[in-house]
């Protein structure tokens, strides 16, 4: 067993320190080196894309030279981490790495003239970007220069104009951008304040530690060292109050995500977010077929910056989803195939509908979300559908497995009925104060009928005062969203 976390120590290098690196890039040499091993023998699954390469196209062999070269140069880069010269220097090899990656993928992307069936990969690449411990410099850096290489190989390989679908994938290409941008700076600063707070409770038990052992040979030392701490504390605040407006950033940048407009004048939407960043989304997809809209809502377990660049990925999946967009299930397996072991350990709970306002009728997928309400004239009952396990907690195979596959679901709602969905933060909404029960169990069900009548607008107007009431303040424990059809 000792042989064996010797190994793991040297390969993987387990956090188990009890010190801290002096500097902020020695703290990312450290965490460089947690992931370089995945890094670099990840590469081979790109050879699982050779036979499709071959398939779309085969006129173009480079492109499979390139996919043959990811593995040798992962193989080469793993081997060379345990090299006298480069043993250590992880931060530099994972800075190679990222930029071999993003710009041989820029490369491999551009020579199929921005094909939709490779630009997802191209993206998923430049979204890893923004979680890779590198140098903010160098991030930027590779994240444009990857970028510009596709244009430049995009134009040298043929393509002058820019048709509809190519116009679409530089949509998505220019939103990712934008969004990897963003939490690049984010995420840096993040984990240099995590290093500079533990940076600092190093020092703290050096100080308490010299205290005890020589607080009376060496009273000056130590009052001179408790000043230079006092300094150090003083710059921790800055770098806190640092922190706190970067949190605010992202919680605009979160907020930017939602619809600025509503879609229709029969669909009414509410969204109040929580005082930190928050994990509620929601989106509207329009279709061809006017008579037809999609609704998209999801919500990621937990808070925080995780869960805001977790809703980010959503919106980037999503906006390169293609005609997945166009059966609810689809969608679903798709979100989950790419978000599975990708997010850290979190899930999202999320349902898509498909509302036909022609017929009334909805085709919608559950993944582990509430159930909406639906109020007609007679009652308030919660929709009922097949309901299944929420994203990113299995694999689709494993879900085919176990029966647990997301599935379409079909309902002809009621005439002049209203269709209420929402986010747990609605519903599981309690009392400042602690003393109470959740909003769902405080005659919801009464309130939903007696406002049955009220437009859209002043239906979701009504259920927002009375969760105010309720709640005692209108600041939340977590994110507020609220969806209303009107069915005509």
């Amino acid at each position: 067993m000792a042989l064996f976390k010797k190994i793991l120590s040297k390969i993987w290098i387990i956090d188990n320190r009890t010190t801290f690196p002096e500097t902020f890039t020695q703290e990312l040499d450290f965490q460089c080196g947690r992931i370089l091993t995945f890094a670099s023998l990840i590469t081979f699954s790109w050879l699982t894309y050779i036979p499709i390469d071959l398939k779309l196209h085969s006129d173009k062999p480079l492109i499979i030279a390139i996919r043959i070269a990811f593995p040798v140069f992962g193989a080469v880069l793993y081997l060379l981490r345990f090299t006298k010269v480069l043993y250590g220097k992880n931060l530099l090899l994972l800075t190679v790495f990222a930029a071999y990656m993003a710009v041989s993928n820029a490369v491999l992307t551009g020579l199929t003239a921005g094909d939709p069936a490779y630009i997802g990969g191209y993206l998923f690449i430049l979204t890893l970007l923004a979680v890779g411990p590198l140098q903010r410099k160098w991030a930027y850096l590779i994240l444009y220069s990857s970028v510009t290489t596709f244009f430049v190989t995009t134009y040298l390989s043929g393509v002058k104009d820019i048709r509809p679908h190519n116009l679409y994938s530089l949509n998505d290409l220019f939103c990712v951008t934008f969004i990897v941008s963003c939490f690049i700076y984010i995420l840096n600063n993040t984990r240099h304040t995590s290093w500079y707070k533990s940076r600092q409770a190093q020092i703290g038990e050096e100080i308490i530690k010299i205290q005890k052992i020589y607080s009376e040979s060496l009273e000056k030392t130590v009052y001179e060292r408790t000043r230079e701490l006092e300094i150090e504390r003083n710059n921790l605040k800055i770098r806190n109050e640092v922190m706190e407006k970067d949190l605010k950033m992202a919680k605009r940048i979160h907020e930017q995500l939602m619809p600025v407009e509503k879609p229709a004048d029969f669909i009414f939407s509410l969204y109040k977010p929580m005082e930190m960043v928050g994990g509620d989304f929601y989106d509207f997809i329009q279709f061809r077929d006017n008579r037809k809209i999609g609704i998209f809502l999801s919500d990621v377990s937990g808070h925080g910056l995780a869960a805001a660049f977790i809703t980010a990925m959503i919106k980037t999946i999503i906006l390169q989803s293609g005609e997945k967009k166009l059966d609810p299930a689809e969608l679903m397996k798709y979100v989950n195939d790419i978000l599975y072991d990708h997010i850290g350990g979190n899930f999202v709970t999320a349902f898509y509908a498909i509302y036909d306002m022609g017929n009334r009728e909805m085709v919608f997928s559950n993944a582990g979300h509430n159930p909406p309400y639906i109020i007609s004239d007679g009652s308030v009952i919660q929709l009922q559908g097949y309901k299944t396990m929420p994203l990113a907690i299995l694999q689709n195979r494993s879900l085919e497995e176990r029966g647990k596959i997301f599935k379409n679901s079909t309902i002809t709602l009621p005439s002049r009925s209203k269709l209420l969905l929402y986010t747990d933060g609605f519903t599981e909404c309690q009392p400042l104060n602690g003393k109470g029960m959740p909003f769902e169990d405080s005659n919801l069900h009464d309130l939903l009928f007696s406002i049955k009548r009220h437009t859209g607008k002043h239906f979701i107007e009504q259920i927002y005062n009375r969760l105010v009431n309720h709640r005692g303040s209108d600041s939340f424990e977590d994110d507020v969203c609220l969806i209303c059809v009107d069915v005509a």
